[in-house]
């Protein structure tokens, strides 16, 4: 994983994950940086996972 530096304040960033889901269907996962001492965020990539009931489908986005 490369560093990545605050373009607001140039500190070394935080690499964060979270994952939110409708409890049935769908699961978002976000990738991105996070500046630890402004809180600045960078966007990395987005995966969207779709389920049915024989199918599962990524859904990425960068």
């Amino acid at each position: 994983m490369k560093e990545v530096i605050c373009p607001k304040c140039g500190i070394k960033m935080d690499f964060i994950a979270e994952a939110e889901s409708d409890g049935v269907k769908e699961r978002l996962i976000r990738y991105y940086y996070r500046c630890p001492a402004c809180g600045s965020r960078l966007k990395s990539s987005e995966i969207l996972i779709e389920r049915d009931t024989s199918v599962v489908i990524l859904k990425i986005q960068k």
